[in-house]
């Protein structure tokens, strides 16, 4: 009686045993990334995040500062000279004829537009220059 046991009991005890690494290992399929980068728990790294300032473009010019590109200087004169385009047009909106006023509203509004592409494109030109420094494409 004993024999016929014999089999039957280390069946049981090694589903036992296998069971239990089933039930208590989770193995996540999920595509989030294992490194909470905003949290600042890098023990590798210390992370540092820079604040966003709720306004793309101002925070893609932040990113082309940080990453010391020598861009920036070129788009930030630009910027510049966008925004003493729309303080002529606050300071004399009032006495100038509306065609004129809506005409170069819409040139600022599409020149500032042109350069937050063009900023937002050397963002992602710096990225890519970073990737190919670590060799992996």
């Amino acid at each position: 009686m004993l024999l016929r046991a014999a089999p039957l009991l280390s069946v049981i005890f090694i589903t036992a045993c296998s069971s239990g690494l089933t039930k208590n290992s989770k193995i996540s399929n999920s595509d989030t990334p294992l490194i909470k980068y905003s949290q600042g728990k890098s023990k590798i790294v210390p992370v540092n995040p820079v604040v966003s300032s709720n306004d793309a473009c101002v925070d893609h010019f932040n990113f082309l500062r940080q990453a010391v590109d020598d861009k920036y200087q070129k788009y930030s004169r630009r910027y510049v000279d966008i925004g003493a385009g729309f303080t002529f047009l606050n300071t004399n909106k009032n006495i100038m004829n509306d065609d004129a006023k809506k005409v170069y509203t819409n040139t600022l509004e599409m020149k500032l537009m042109t350069l937050c592409s063009e900023v937002s494109y050397a963002g992602f030109l710096v990225i890519q220059k970073k990737i190919d420094a670590l060799g992996v494409i």
